[in-house]
């Protein structure tokens, strides 16, 4: 154990319970007082904290590693403790009544309209028949038809600049062609720390944007996708 290590990064999350945004935090006073605190905060109002004690784990071999399990753990255990509705009592003590009846919000069943048998267009009436004026002698049986050139007659393709440009091309010394640009273009990811981008209608409780702290140690990662896991599972 070193004597000056300093304390482990804490965590931040932002959870959604009955129509409130609660910010959950975790921190770690060092290997001085060997504590781990967690609070669960609304606009500043400490609803719940837990304290967990480690100094009884200070001469473990790998100190960071239980330190950090401890931390994930508590933090865990009060999101799941609010979403489950442990701490309602003291939200409408100190805040007031939830907004919302519970975390599920409330689908609207789709009303369904009965359409009326489409109709169908009136045909139109077939046109009348006409006389197909004949484009050239008849053809013989077997034989093909008449073919034009049209680099014979044309004044296009006659044109000297006309032979020339298409010689130059057919020796590959033509002009080149104009650039069609970069095939893909880098677009930055909408979202907070590791998001993923955010679409119209997005529950609250799948908006990694929103649920993720501001700022996140190297080991935060795989605890966001926990909570996210967790906070689907309501």
């Amino acid at each position: 154990m070193a004597a000056n290590q300093s304390p482990q990064l804490g965590y931040n999350h932002n959870i959604p319970h009955r129509g409130r945004l609660y910010h959950v935090q975790t921190e770690d006073s060092g290997i001085q007082k060997a504590h781990i605190f967690t609070h669960v905060f609304y606009d500043g109002t400490i609803i719940a904290t837990n304290k967990v004690d480690y100094r009884d784990k200070l001469e473990s071999e790998n100190l960071d590693a239980v330190i950090v399990a401890a931390m994930q753990d508590s933090h865990k255990s009060m999101i799941r403790q609010l979403r489950s509705g442990s701490f309602d009592e003291r939200i409408v003590k100190y805040i007031g009544a939830h907004p919302e009846a519970s975390n599920k919000p409330e689908v609207a069943a789709p009303v369904v309209q009965e359409k009326a048998p489409a109709k169908r267009p009136d045909r139109r009436p077939p046109p009348e028949p006409r006389e197909v004026v004949p484009q050239g002698p008849p053809l013989a049986a077997g034989e093909p038809g008449p073919t034009l050139d049209p680099t014979l007659g044309h004044v296009v393709f006659t044109a000297p600049e006309a032979q020339a440009q298409v010689a130059a091309s057919a020796a590959g010394q033509g002009p080149p062609r104009p650039s069609r640009g970069p095939s893909r273009v880098g677009r930055r990811p909408i979202g907070g720390i590791g998001g993923q981008g955010v679409t119209a209608g997005t529950p609250i409780a799948q908006r990694r944007d929103v649920i993720v702290g501001k700022f996140a140690s190297e080991h935060q990662h795989k605890l966001d996708d926990e909570i996210l896991a967790l906070l689907a599972e309501d």
